[in-house]
């Protein structure tokens, strides 16, 4: 990743949990819309296995001032007044640090498994960050890694999101019993959640741009 990619994170919870289905047509015609957008690179949305109320969508754009843009677009304003009208949004912007994908682009397999975790560091950020970047790498030379993705926040103090997929929940826990993910739960707080795949074009948006 030649320079950190502004990435939009996005929790959506439905207000009415019988809407999921309403909120998932709603939201791919707007990723649909989304992609053609100026600026717009990839994204990754998931729905949270224990909590299917739950969506986390990761957008990742070339540049803040381009995403603003698009914000203040009518179509854009009109698909925000939709979904706020079925889903509570909490967006957390925050810049890309790290983009990693398994050696020889294997796939994570037919079912994955992805992880959303939310780490809060006090300490050294640079120290967390050089931990987290030494997992994924030891993560990524294991079978059952597909990728992985690293944002720091910008509006929130030591906030980290990262964003994995694995084959299943035997290969991400397999990564977390390492030295590597001790090292990173030494320097962090986190906040995992477990979610499955509802649509995206970030591994085809890696094979294009690398």
């Amino acid at each position: 990743m030649p320079a950190p990619l502004f990435t939009v994170i996005n929790t959506f919870t439905l207000k009415d949990p019988a809407g999921a289905e309403e909120f998932e047509r709603r939201f791919l015609d707007h990723v649909q819309w989304m992609r053609a957008q100026k600026g717009f690179r990839a994204h990754q949305a998931v729905r949270a296995t224990e909590r299917p109320e739950v969506y986390v969508n990761l957008g990742w754009w070339t540049a803040p001032d381009l995403f603003k843009q698009v914000m203040a677009s009518e179509t854009f304003q009109q698909h925000a007044k939709e979904f706020h009208r079925i889903v509570d949004v909490e967006a957390d912007p925050s810049l890309g640090m790290l983009r990693l994908d398994a050696e020889g682009g294997r796939p994570a397999g037919a079912d994955p498994v992805d992880l959303i975790e939310r780490f809060t560091v006090t300490g050294d950020t640079q120290a967390f960050e050089a931990a987290y970047r030494a997992y994924a790498e030891a993560a990524a030379r294991h079978d059952g890694f597909g990728h992985a993705d690293l944002a720091k926040s910008v509006v929130r103090p030591g906030g980290y999101t990262a964003a994995t997929r694995w084959s299943g929940p035997a290969a991400y826990r397999a990564a977390q019993d390492t030295p590597e993910y001790a090292a990173v739960l030494r320097l962090a707080e986190a906040e995992t959640t477990a979610a499955t795949p509802v649509a995206g074009n970030r591994a085809l948006e890696v094979t294009r741009h690398g």
